[in-house]
């Protein structure tokens, strides 16, 4: 039973341990910009790149000291920070290959906060001029003290291989050592990828007949883009910004809906025929829910209109038929959907 306890309790420190250094390791990420772009060095050059400074006191506090992944000033009996006599100067890194550096993060871990920056810029060198990307005044040995990590972005999209914080005031008033960074961080932003543009349309065929309309209807990413109709020939079929498409005359036509700026489209073949002439009247009889049947006389088209209406329509929508009594000069009768209980068509 002992020993069951020990293993328990050991199981428990491990996880425990293991959730302790997520958390810390998950403290220093920010999301939306990648890790440290610099290795780790052990010397002023690597593969990768050269750091360099406009001074160090000495081979202790050389410039790759603030690139040795060490956030302490000292390390036992070892430095492990750059610093520099001066109550000025630059630290440099020159990548082998040209970075969109757009975040920077100083350590002093806590240690002789008084030697850290006050004011200073991060620079970028284009091959003629150091350009500055961002500007910082007065940061106070407090600052330093209560937040030893001290991390700065700003908006950069242009590539540069060399960057340097500039320090032109710092905070100590020692003699020996002045200006120091126990470790300097570079960051790229990363890019967000954009919602893929994609289109797709609700009928992918159609056929209407001579006269007759429709809706075609857009289904877009994102939703905001802008669509833009067009017919292969508007002589048979016709289509407005909206979607709506409208049958002139027989044949058939591609439909296409396009992202405006972009080559990204989905079509839709659209065949008109002549509407079906076999009868060119008919009696129309409908029979409402009261009992009461309605007879019109009418034309193919109106026929077909009626059909296509009673065949989408629902609730109070009407259709109106026109009538002939003396001695009107027009009248017209709605029929109400929800009111048909049946009808029927004679054609003569």
């Amino acid at each position: 039973m002992v020993n069951l306890f020990k293993k328990s309790f050991i199981y428990l420190a491990l996880i425990l341990l293991v959730l302790v250094n997520f958390s810390t390791e998950s403290a220093h990420a920010e999301e939306g910009y990648t890790e440290n772009l610099i290795p780790i060095m052990t010397s002023d050059e690597s593969e990768f790149g050269k750091a360099s400074s406009s001074n160090s006191w000495g081979k202790d506090t050389a410039s790759w000291k603030a690139f040795d992944g060490v956030f302490n000033y000292t390390n036992g009996s070892t430095y492990s920070a750059w610093g520099t006599s001066e109550k000025s100067g630059w630290l440099a890194y020159e990548f082998k290959s040209p970075k969109a550096i757009s975040k920077y993060v100083m350590h002093n871990n806590g240690n002789w906060p008084e030697l850290f920056p006050n004011t200073w810029t991060f620079e970028a060198w284009d091959g003629s001029n150091w350009i500055v990307l961002d500007s910082r005044i007065n940061v106070t040995v407090n600052d330093w003290k209560k937040k030893p990590e001290q991390s700065f972005t700003f908006e950069n999209t242009n590539y540069y291989n060399k960057y340097r914080v500039n320090v032109t005031l710092t905070n100590s008033t020692r003699n020996i050592v002045n200006t120091a960074i126990c470790e300097l961080q570079m960051m790229e932003k990363l890019s967000i990828p954009s919602e893929p543009e994609t289109i797709s349309l609700d009928k992918n065929n159609l056929e209407l007949l001579e006269g007759s309309s429709e809706k075609l209807t857009a289904t877009v990413t994102p939703d905001s883009a802008n669509v833009i109709w067009t017919s292969s020939d508007e002589s048979i079929v016709t289509v407005d910004q909206n979607g709506n498409v409208t049958a002139v005359r027989e044949g058939e036509v591609v439909i296409t809906a396009k992202i405006e700026g972009t080559d990204i489209t989905a079509t839709s073949t659209v065949i008109v025929k002549k509407p079906n002439n076999e009868f060119s009247n008919a009696i129309l009889s409908i029979t409402l829910e009261n009992g009461i049947t309605k007879e019109y006389d009418v034309t193919s088209k109106v026929l077909n209109d009626y059909l296509k209406w009673f065949d989408s329509a629902q609730g109070t929508a009407t259709f109106k038929f026109s009538k002939t009594i003396s001695p009107y000069k027009k009248v017209t009768e709605f029929i109400v959907h929800d009111k048909i209980a049946s009808f029927e068509v004679r054609e003569y």
